[in-house]
């Protein structure tokens, strides 16, 4: 008998085949019982290799266990291996007892040098674990102390909780007194960082009182970056200070730039003005508001007893209010007592329109009150609705409006009325739709309704 080792067909591995040439041979080569043994033994050690990998690598094997979860998990595993190789062996008819014997030492070697394994695996994930639990700790103890900023008790324990943790670690690992230090400073320069520039972020002046008391713990980037920004920030301080108190003062711009020009800091007087421009901008707009408001409660007052008696309508009237809310409210009156009803401006209702779609953001916050002396009440409500659309209904609102706008000049509509009525008819259809469905049209059924409203004009050109 010839034995032969050749490669495969792609020269990957090798095969072992065992080729009889004469009669003669094919006797001899009746394996012997010992020999019968050797190999079942070699199968069984080719078994437990490969359940050993499943064991280890496989998606769910014990390698796969990170941190905390590899914790007592070892003996889960090997007893299920060692389950499985017992299983092996009882399947096996051995010739020889000392085959057997020979198995079960195979075994025992087998299941020891994996536990050595996993073993190793375990203290490097438990190692990973422990660190990481330092470094939450480190990194909560300095989230704590800033988010209780205003509380010193809490940002005192918290520094000592990380200083903590830090002896901890140096014990665990064998620290110099050397590197101890270092890190200790490194953590405190993290840790009055973190702090100052929380407060900085809040405009607070104890950022100064901190960033003074610790500066020559912080590392010189930040100590550059803290100078310039505490220094902003007292400068801020300063500057309110002084336009919240002139500005109680109801000066006239004269007297109050008189004021200002007194200041001898010519960034502080920068910043003063910004603020008094500010406050002026801000007690403007809660003027508007309030102004706002009140007419739109005298509409409402003006309305209601013009449906009872319209003679009185006109004693209801604000005379405080602006020369333009009170024409409106007049010009309502006089055409209510004419002809009972309002008829649509036209022309005020294509340029309130083409205002609405070219500052949305604007539009709906505008007190359109005094415009229900010139359009319809159904034109007014119509106006109302769309101040309350969101910005997702707006958007596709005026890609609609756009396109109407193009094709009422491709199609050379020049009427006012024409205009107004393609306008309206779209707007009107759009809320019948989502009365109608439950919700606002899609891109198909919105082009479907505007091809029908332009058909209807087309065919009266």
């Amino acid at each position: 008998m010839e034995v032969n080792l050749s490669k495969d067909g792609r020269g990957e591995s090798f095969s072992i085949r065992k080729i009889p040439v004469t009669e003669s041979e094919i006797q001899q080569e009746t394996l012997s019982d010992n020999h019968m043994d050797k190999i079942k033994i070699l199968e069984l050690s080719n078994i437990i290799d490969k359940w050993e990998q499943e064991l280890l690598f496989s998606e769910n094997g014990f390698f796969s266990l990170k941190g905390k979860n590899v914790e007592g998990k070892i003996n889960e595993f090997v007893a299920e291996l060692d389950g499985f190789i017992d299983s092996k062996i009882q399947e096996i008819t051995f010739f020889d007892n000392s085959s057997k014997k020979l198995a079960k030492t195979i075994k025992i070697e087998k299941i020891e040098s994996i536990k050595r394994k996993m073993k190793a695996h375990e203290q490097t994930e438990l190692k990973n674990w422990e660190t990481e639990v330092y470094e939450n700790a480190i990194k909560s103890s300095i989230s704590r102390a800033v988010l209780y900023k205003s509380d010193v008790n809490i940002i005192e324990s918290s520094l000592k909780n990380g200083l903590s943790v830090l002896k901890l670690i140096a014990e665990n690992e064998d620290w110099t007194p050397k590197i101890l230090k270092y890190r200790e400073e490194k953590y405190k320069s993290e840790f009055y960082s973190s702090l100052i520039d929380a407060f900085i972020k809040d405009k607070n002046p104890k950022a100064n009182f901190y960033f003074s008391k610790y500066k020559n713990i912080l590392n010189l980037e930040d100590t550059e970056k803290f100078e310039k920004s505490i220094k902003e920030l007292k400068n801020n301080v300063i500057a309110f200070n002084w336009a919240k108190e002139l500005y109680s003062y109801n000066m006239d711009k004269s007297e109050q730039e008189k004021e200002i020009k007194t200041i001898k800091d010519k960034e502080i007087e920068k910043i003063v003005r910004n603020y008094l421009y500010d406050f002026s901008l801000s007690d403007k707009k809660q003027e508007e508001v309030i102004a706002k408001e009140k007419n739109i409660k005298n509409w409402q007052e003006i309305i209601e007893i013009a449906k009872t008696d319209i003679d009185k309508a006109f004693l209801y009237i604000d005379f405080n209010g602006e020369a333009e809310d009170i024409k409106s409210k007049k010009e309502y009156i006089r055409l209510i007592k004419k002809q009972d009803f309002i008829l649509t401006d036209k022309k005020q209702f294509i340029s309130l329109i083409s205002e609405y779609f070219e500052n949305f953001e604007k539009f709906k916050t505008k007190d359109i009150s005094n415009y229900q002396s010139c359009f319809a009440t159904e034109d007014y409500e119509l106006f109302s609705n769309l101040q309350k659309i969101d910005n997702t209904e707006f958007f596709k609102l005026n890609i609609d409006y756009k396109y109407l706008v193009d094709e009422i000049k491709r199609l050379k509509i020049n009427k006012e009325e024409d205009k107004y009525n393609i306008f309206k008819l779209i707007l009107t259809v759009n809320s019948e739709y989502k009365q109608n469905n439950n919700k606002n049209p899609d891109f198909e059924a919105r082009n479907k309704l505007i091809s029908t409203v332009l058909e209807r004009f087309k065919n009266k050109m």
